[in-house]
């Protein structure tokens, strides 16, 4: 009688984790091509960028307290005009908020940084917002043109930091996207004061990105495919993007080693990282001390091409409300 309720026992246990199993919604590549079929499409889908140009210097800018680009000058150059996109990190519609962070840029002569930011530093931006007509980009319309602070010195218009090493500064400009991303409205803020709390939170986040490098280096693609398929779908969703183009992307931006194109594919070791928070505390990830790029790198070479490439997997990383695990946003 008892041998009959302990197999009773086990053989409800089996089938109560079997059923959790098959009710645990994972994802493969079927659902990532399958995306399309979900996002919505409007009958305006407006499209953000942002033309930066930049003299002298090093800069971090910012949408909504998440990067759009960090520069580090090593060589005196700067940015002549380059557009990024930004519907990517635009979640609603209404005010949209851009951060200019400066320091210092690269010193030819001694070829070393300078200690302070000079009197032709300085960032320019252009907000534009275009649409996609008959599969073609339209006109360009203006909605804001921003250059860091001018002083006319010698009949010129020229910025001057007085010798600072930092400047910040930021502006707003108002979107119309006709979407409404909700992720982050019901995320945790992370970044605790206390140094225990911090400490485990960097060993969980750690933990995650092991994760995720694991599956690249061990897991399918279709485990890949379960890790970012939100990650999809949202960007899908901000880009209005087509079936094609999503299939596009997850063929071609996602490099994974069994990829038939690839002769070789590998993931640095989780290291030399530090941990740095964005959108207000409810992103965290890990940046590699010495250039701020994601600390989830490596490299790949194609079969048609004679080097490798070095690629920087960009993972950010919230926590939804009453949840105790961390999701790649």
């Amino acid at each position: 009688m008892k041998i009959y309720r302990l197999l009773f026992f086990l053989n409800f246990a089996l089938l109560f984790t079997g059923c959790n199993g098959q009710n645990r919604n994972t994802k493969s590549e079927k659902d990532i091509y399958a995306i399309g079929n979900v996002i919505k499409h409007f009958t305006k889908e407006p499209h953000y960028g942002a033309t930066i140009y930049t003299s002298n210097c090093s800069f971090e800018i910012l949408i909504n307290d998440i990067p759009i680009i960090k520069y580090k000058d090593n060589s005196g150059g700067g940015l002549a005009g380059s557009y990024f996109p930004l519907n990517w990190d635009i979640t609603k519609a209404g005010k949209q908020k851009i951060t200019v962070r400066l320091s210092p840029g690269f010193n030819q002569t001694t070829k070393s940084m300078y200690p302070t930011l000079m009197k032709n530093s300085g960032v320019k931006i252009e907000i534009v917002k275009t649409y996609i007509v008959n599969k073609s980009w339209g006109d360009e319309e203006e909605v804001k043109n921003y250059t860091t602070p001018q002083n006319i010195i010698q009949g010129k218009e020229v910025a001057t930091f007085d010798g600072k090493d930092y400047f910040e500064d930021s502006f707003d400009f108002n979107s119309d996207v006709p979407y409404h991303i909700n992720n982050l409205d019901n995320a945790e803020v992370l970044n605790p004061k206390d140094k225990d709390k911090l400490q485990a939170l960097e060993k969980e986040v750690v933990a995650k990105y092991n994760e995720i490098r694991d599956l690249y280096l061990k897991g399918t693609k279709d485990d890949l495919a379960d890790a970012f398929y939100n990650t999809e779908k949202r960007f899908s969703q901000q880009l209005y993007q087509s079936s094609a183009e999503i299939k596009y992307r997850w063929d071609n931006d996602y490099q994974f080693r069994t990829d038939a194109n690839l002769d070789f594919f590998d993931l640095k070791p989780i290291e030399k990282y530090k941990m740095t928070f964005y959108a207000n505390g409810k992103i965290v990830c890990l940046e590699k001390i010495n250039n701020e790029k994601s600390a989830l790198w490596g490299g790949f070479k194609r079969k048609d091409k004679d080097v490798g490439t070095t690629t920087y997997i960009q993972l950010y990383l919230y926590r939804p409300k009453n949840s105790n695990k961390l999701e790649v946003y």
